[in-house]
């Protein structure tokens, strides 16, 4: 097919991040094309009906990760979208009839992983909270552009001098936001826990969506 018509940019894909990247240069004034195969856009974040009746969520339940300043840079609420809770947030069924319930509720995770081992139990929101305080230096560069020290700019110089010191705020925590970056789910789960019932629930978001064992450098 010809077309006649010059763009500036041309993106293959009109899922999510295709078309928050579009919407972004759209705003700064370039002409955009945005190309799709399918009849359906939005990619990994859309709910089908599959089956007459039955409405499937290809993953759209991870939506809650999509930055608020996206939300709201690009009125997405206007538009309709909603965030719903992801409550509980899993559930997990073993072949001995037990299972594992989880969510937002502490007491309710306290009381499911002490059918498992009490240990864990206890130790859970110990890992969470190290989690968050990893997290918090981490999210932050994720709307970052990276610095390039080698540019010599003292701009350059002086944001890589910021996240060098955010990072050596982080105490202990740093050499675990390495191993957190780079090393493999199963490895830190193990540390932490006791209870493969528990390990097991907790790796499924390390590896989903990826073709890659909870072993696998990377995944968590």
């Amino acid at each position: 097919m010809s077309m006649s018509t010059n763009y500036d940019i041309i993106i293959i894909g009109a899922g999510h991040n295709g078309l928050v990247t579009a919407a972004y240069l759209a705003k700064a004034g370039r002409k955009v094309l945005v190309l799709e195969r399918r009849e359906l856009v939005g990619g990994a974040c859309v709910t089908e009906e599959i089956w007459p009746g039955f409405k499937v969520s290809t993953a759209a339940y991870v939506n809650s990760l999509l930055r608020p300043e996206i939300i709201r840079d690009l009125k997405l609420k206007e538009h309709g979208f909603e965030l719903l809770p992801r409550n509980p947030s899993s559930f997990t069924p073993f072949p001995d009839g037990r299972y594992l319930l989880m969510g937002p509720d502490a007491a309710l995770n306290h009381r499911e992983i002490s059918k498992f081992s009490v240990r864990d139990a206890e130790a859970l929101p110990r890992y969470e909270q190290m989690l968050l305080r990893v997290a918090d230096f981490i999210e932050p560069t994720l709307v970052e552009t990276p610095p390039d020290p080698w540019s010599w700019r003292l701009g350059e110089l002086w944001k890589l001098a910021k996240l060098g010191w955010r990072f050596r705020k982080l105490g202990r925590d740093g050499a675990l936001a390495i191993d957190i970056l780079t090393g493999a789910a199963r490895a830190i789960l193990d540390r932490w826990f006791e209870s493969e019932q528990l390990k097991v629930t907790l790796a499924t978001d390390a590896i989903i969506g990826a073709m890659a064992s909870p072993s696998m450098p990377g995944t968590a």
